[in-house]
């Protein structure tokens, strides 16, 4: 066994201030994964939309408030990464938690009428930008293997999408009764997950060091680490699945098809089942299947969900609809977790987090122009010209892809 397995102070650690070089406590690692997990307590998101629409806001303009978060994410990223080295990732998710409270308080009572939820929306995406830089990272700080960290990703990952699931489902049920409650439980999760940070201790994030594997995919002077193939596979697929699942899909849902709304919620239910079940396998395909083929079906669900969308509203091919979209956002994390994990940890840490930034970029523009379109009563074009972006976006990608999988991303950028 190799002495970098062997110590508990995580590569490029060493000189960091703060007690980045000291041994994690034992049980830091452990307060990361219920940070993570209550974090995700998103009573709200299914039904961030219909609550939207019920204030008589206009498809156009629910749709760009929805896509105001991910845009908030994006800016953030220029300076978040700034605060964490001045003040810690413990802090950063403690006043990430806070701040993301707010907004959601800001929302759910609809304090200053549409300029409130305006601030709303850019305090949860400042918020998450906040706890996002130095979540991913602190994997790899407090558990420098690099396969064990993948596998806690991914375990990780397994039970978030449980959580969102059964959140949800309780926020539509709840939701049918009285808007402000599912607010308010989402906001109290956030303070729950702000007293789990606390457990974390006060590590530092250290700074990035060439990798000691000489197999892995380096780029000197990227900020990718030579992972800019896998970043574009993510960015491409994650952008538009989240855009229908969060703007597109409760259109249809609630305004065209008109389900009740603990229908609502079930259907959308169907998305984190279906992608909890492929989160779960995906590591052992991994074993059997060759990474191009996984990739190219993860493509090809989120492709024919947006087509079934566009062609019919009938009950039974829309939950087929939202279960191939789960399938294929579901497995893009841990795919892409498996393509980046010859990374560094500190490394691997910052491109996941650049990564989602970029995610929210595209995010932000799919659920713009969607919104224009559903708008104009467009529907068909929507969901046809979003299948058509990932279809002929993932041929591109999948056709730069090299045949070696671990140094396939800096092939395809040089």
């Amino acid at each position: 066994m190799s002495s970098a397995r062997q110590s508990a102070t995580p590569p490029g650690a060493e000189a960091a201030p703060g007690g980045a070089g000291a041994t994690p406590r034992p049980g830091a690692l452990r307060a990361l994964f219920v940070y993570r997990l209550i974090s995700r307590a998103y009573f709200h998101l299914p039904v961030l939309f219909a609550f939207l629409y019920l204030h008589h806001l206009g498809i156009a303009l629910a749709q760009t408030l929805l896509a105001l978060y991910g845009f908030t994410v994006m800016v953030s990223g220029a300076f978040v990464g700034r605060f964490s080295a001045a003040f810690g990732p413990r802090t950063l998710l403690v006043g990430g938690e806070i701040v993301k409270a707010a907004g959601l308080l800001l929302i759910g009572t609809v304090a200053g009428g549409t300029p409130g939820l305006v601030a709303g929306q850019i305090l949860s995406g400042f918020g998450y930008a906040l706890t996002a830089s130095v979540e991913s990272p602190l994997v790899g700080v407090l558990e420098p293997d690099r396969e064990r960290a993948s596998k806690i990703q991914a375990r990780t990952q397994s039970w978030i999408f449980a959580v969102v699931m059964v959140s949800g489902i309780a926020g539509a049920v709840i939701f049918q009764h009285t808007r402000l409650t599912v607010f308010l439980l989402s906001a109290l999760a956030c303070a729950a997950a702000a007293t789990a940070a606390t457990g974390i201790g006060s590590v530092r994030l250290p700074a990035a060091r060439p990798s000691a594997n000489a197999n892995a995919p380096t780029e000197k002077g990227s900020w990718t680490g030579g992972a800019g193939w896998w970043i574009a596979y993510y960015v491409c697929l994650r952008g538009v699945a989240l855009a229908a699942f969060v703007g597109f899909i409760p259109y249809l849902l609630f305004v065209r098809t008109k389900v009740s709304l603990a229908l609502f919620g079930v259907l959308l239910a169907v998305f984190n089942v279906a992608a909890l079940l492929v989160a779960r396998w995906t590591a052992k395909l991994l074993r059997t299947k060759p990474a191009a083929l996984l990739l190219a079906a993860t493509l090809a669900c989120v492709a024919a969900s947006l087509v079934l969308l566009a062609t019919t509203s009938r009950l039974v091919p829309v939950i087929v609809a939202i279960a191939l979209l789960g399938l294929g956002a579901g497995a893009a994390r841990p795919l892409t977790q498996d393509g980046l994990s010859a990374l560094d940890g500190p490394t691997r840490g910052r491109v996941t987090v650049r990564m989602e930034q970029l995610t929210g970029s595209a995010n932000t523009l799919v659920l713009v122009l969607g919104g224009l379109g559903l708008g104009a009563g467009h529907v068909p074009a929507v969901m046809w010209g979003s299948a058509a972006v990932v279809a002929v976006t993932g041929v591109v990608i999948l056709a730069a892809r090299p045949g070696a999988r671990t140094a396939s991303p800096a092939q395809a950028l040089s």
